[in-house]
């Protein structure tokens, strides 16, 4: 953790707890320009003083007790130690807001800490700690908790001890459950839970209503409970790299929702109401099971990125085609033998990636892609390129490897902004004269195809010395 980026996180946090404190604590315009000592020598000679104290990267393997006569100190950072605990003194420091104990050694907390009645972050990531006290949970002003890659496998009941927690990471650790107690943290922001074990969600989830951040990757999760619906404020969900087989119908109640990540799951199909979610800009379905889409994807209409690759997708529904602010879709690794001329209406497309599919041609609509920077359409099984390739003029990148092509339609010398055309792998025994006209190439692939050492140097002799050739 970056003391500098942690410490204006606490500060902006400080700027509306303050006031609350500040017949206790040192003024947050004051703490801002308080003298910031890195020495505990220098802090040690004006103790009385000493309100910002970093010991970062110092290599202590423990807390010297010269820290404990600091008794102003509102900042502690002894991140990246050697520290292996932390004694009951640590309540000798009660003006504590800010405690970085990240990147140590810690395997337990003393229950103590539950006493720093004015603490507001508290960082233990990245340590062994392996049981969290329940007298800590007392911290009522708690509103940052970082305890990402530790070693925990259970929460306190009583977690909802931090009334005012807005910001919790528990992401690495070894959870199998999370507490129903969690779901009375009501100012609950953002909750990141990833890479556990977690195989369910408490139905309590539900009442975590404030809630604009939840990420759940990595886990074990075999469904996701329907309260979810209840989480009507949310943008951002991440339920990536679990067990999922289904959705949850009432996932189409979380309008307000951005960005949803459902990749490297078990899905079959999408609930007719993934419709709903209309706000959505980028959606994640990659490495799933589905076999088909949902028409009323078309009801998306903010999309931008749509990640379906990965997953065994026999044919698009030509609903697609009312993605109009789509920017991005990736359906490769399917096996889609066609694309719908609707494609051709994602006017404002700038990145198409039907890679490894069973393509025999792309329709002559992809003409109307005047925006595309890159299409990769290898390892299908195209013969040719529709001529109204040559309408896509803002193409930068294309790629028709391992195809079965034998001839390029002259329409491709008019890609004036092209710099990059991968052919490997193709039938091809010349190319048209208007590659002379590729003015931006710097690299065209042309191996393993059928091309005679005559065209080879008639290949060369139309194209500019900088273009890097691979015969």
């Amino acid at each position: 953790m970056n003391y500098k980026v942690f410490s204006f996180i606490f500060l902006l946090i400080l700027t509306k707890t303050g006031s609350l404190f500040s017949q206790t604590l040192l003024d947050e315009n004051d703490l801002v320009v308080a003298m910031e000592y890195n020495s505990l020598e220098e802090a040690l000679k004006d103790p009385e003083n000493v309100y910002k104290l970093n010991l970062s990267d110092k290599g202590y393997s423990e807390i010297p007790q010269e820290v404990f006569r600091l008794k102003k100190l509102q900042i502690l950072d002894l991140w990246n130690n050697e520290i292996s605990s932390i004694p009951a003194e640590i309540a000798d420091l009660p003006n504590l807001q800010f405690l970085n104990f990240g990147k140590n050694k810690l395997v337990s907390l003393p229950p103590e800490l539950g006493s720093l009645k004015f603490l507001i972050m508290l960082n233990l990531e990245e340590n062994k700690i392996e049981y969290f006290p329940s007298e800590v949970c007392n911290i009522l002003s708690l509103e940052n908790l970082n305890l990402n890659k530790n070693s925990l496998e259970k929460l306190p009941s009583n977690f909802d001890g931090f009334k005012n927690l807005s910001n919790l990471t528990i992401a690495e650790n070894s959870l199998e459950s999370l507490p129903s107690s969690i779901g009375n943290l009501k100012f609950l922001q953002s909750l990141d839970v990833s890479n556990n074990k977690l195989t369910e969600l408490p139905e309590d989830i539900g009442k975590l209503t404030n809630i604009k951040i939840f990420d759940l990757h990595n886990n074990s999760l075999i469904e996701v409970p329907s309260q979810i619906s209840l989480l009507k404020e949310i943008p951002y969900l991440n339920l990536a790299g679990n067990q999922l087989r289904n959705l949850p119908a009432e996932i189409g109640n979380l309008t307000l929702l951005q960005i949803l990540d459902i990749s490297k799951n078990q899905l079959t199909i999408l609930p007719n109401e993934i419709g709903n979610l209309s706000n959505l800009f980028d959606l994640n379905l990659s490495e799933n099971k589905l076999v088909e889409l949902n028409p009323n994807i078309g009801n998306l209409i903010n999309l931008s990125v749509l990640n379906l690759s990965k997953n065994a997708i026999q044919k698009l529904p030509a609903e697609i085609g009312k993605l109009n602010n789509l920017t991005e879709i990736d359906i490769s690794s399917n096996i889609i033998e066609e694309l719908p001329t609707e494609i051709g209406n994602l006017i404002v497309l700038k990145t198409l990636n039907v890679f490894n599919n069973h393509l025999n041609a792309l329709p002559e609509s992809i003409g109307n892609l005047l925006t595309l920077e890159t299409l990769n359409a290898g390892y299908n099984s195209l013969k040719t390129i529709p001529v109204s390739v040559g309408k896509m003029k803002s193409v930068e990148k294309i790629d028709l490897s391992y195809n079965k092509l034998e001839s390029l339609p002259v329409e491709i010398g008019l890609l004036k902004l092209l710099t990059d055309l991968n052919l490997k792998n193709n039938k091809l025994t010349k190319l048209p004269e208007s590659i002379s006209k590729l003015e931006n190439l710097q690299t065209l692939d042309l191996k393993n195809n059928k091309f005679s050492e005559e065209e080879i140097s008639n290949i060369k002799s139309l194209l500019s010395g900088y273009v890097k050739l691979k015969f």
